[in-house]
């Protein structure tokens, strides 16, 4: 039987956690039954694709507004989508992002092919989780906190994201990328260094860090923190530009950076001691489960689906969203007990082992391909 063809749509340039998902989706889908093809704006994401073989085919899927010229960028879209659809005889299209929902479902409708809706966000109810739920034949949503708002809950699936097991590390490589990048952001090489990992966005929590800093730097004036993350979809200029007068006007320009997107984030976690997660509403966070295939100790506000992953006492220090002193606090007594931070990592990396392997994770994925296909089709 000949392998389905399955189009995945996504506009993001950039690799953000949903995109690195996807990423490994591809890579590790069973390839003799279905073939991934993309369609994606020019950027990293569509680089990335194509090196692991898949058929990349580039769109402009620009965000859509409530206008003329938005309506007339829909239209666009969705015929381009259609004809990828029609030209490669493609079996099910695969919404990955919000944005590029809108072209994914009208182009599945109007070619009569299956939709499956990925939700990495928590959405509010309104027309649009109506219509999107009505339109797919299956949801696939990354959290429960994600899933909670979602109709139609016989067709949705909770499927969380993975990463790779059992990968051999070169540790002396790791430690000397650590040591160029303490270097590169002006962090001594014994400093506590508390790291955090997340675009700029301010739902993610960066203003929330930065007080923390101001906190624990009282107890702990050696501290150092890194705001690891960046612009990556150039959607947050000003909110960068108020960081950087925040960190200034509080006296922390020595001792907290800000720097760009790393794209070895493994190098990242060999150079902090902590990795802060300060989201407020995160809907997974893929870095918590990054960091504890790491071994590295995590601090996390308890928002969203945090909780569905970590574990307080056990493999985290858990925070009330919003508590910048309790953040504080937690950071300290993690930077001040070894063997607390060693438990918390080790705890955290046989958590992820047993619950986040990608590998069985895309089997539960495309279980959920095979479900959504025409009969005529399997």
């Amino acid at each position: 039987m000949a392998a389905h063809r399955i189009l995945f749509v996504d506009h993001a340039p950039a690799l953000g956690g949903a995109q690195v998902g996807l990423l490994l989706c591809c890579e590790l889908i069973e390839r003799a039954q279905f073939v991934p093809h993309l369609a994606t704006q020019p950027g990293a994401l569509a680089e990335s694709a194509r090196a692991l073989g898949v058929t990349v085919h580039e769109l402009p899927l620009v965000q859509l507004r409530g206008t003329l010229a938005g309506a007339a960028a829909l239209r666009r879209g969705t015929a381009a989508v259609m004809r990828i659809v029609r030209a490669h005889d493609i079996a099910l299209v695969y919404s990955n992002t919000v944005r590029a929902s809108a072209y994914a479902a009208l182009a599945a409708r109007l070619t009569r092919r299956p939709l499956i809706w990925h939700v990495h966000d928590i959405l509010r109810p309104g027309l649009y989780v109506r219509a999107m739920s009505a339109l797919a034949a299956a949801t696939i949503a990354v959290s429960q906190a994600a899933a909670r708002v979602l109709p139609n809950r016989q067709r949705v699936r909770v499927i969380p994201q993975g990463v790779r097991q059992g990968e051999q590390i070169d540790e002396h490589e790791h430690r000397q990328a650590a040591i160029r990048l303490r270097a590169a952001w002006g962090v001594p090489p014994q400093a506590p260094l508390v790291g955090q990992v997340a675009r700029l966005q301010p739902w993610k929590g960066q203003r929330d860090v930065i007080a923390a800093a101001a906190y624990l730097l009282r107890n702990v004036p050696a501290a150092h923190f890194v705001l690891v993350g960046g612009d990556i979809f150039d959607d947050a200029a000003a909110y960068e530009r108020e960081l950087h007068t925040l960190i200034a006007q509080s006296g922390l320009r020595a001792q907290v950076h800000l720097v760009a997107h790393q794209a070895d984030v493994a190098a990242v976690f060999a150079a902090i001691d902590v990795l802060v997660h300060a989201s407020f509403e995160e809907p997974f966070g893929r870095v918590l489960i990054e960091a504890g295939a790491a071994g590295v100790p995590v601090v996390a506000y308890g928002g969203g689906g945090v909780r569905e992953i970590l574990a307080h006492e056990h493999t985290a220090l858990i925070v009330p969203p919003g508590d910048r002193a309790g953040l504080a606090a937690a950071l300290h007594r993690v930077l001040g007990d070894r063997a607390l931070a060693t438990r918390l990592g080790t705890a955290a990396r046989s958590e992820v082992a047993a619950r986040f392997d990608v590998r069985r994770l895309t089997r539960d994925v495309e279980d959920v391909l095979r479900r959504a296909l025409p009969r005529a089709r399997h």
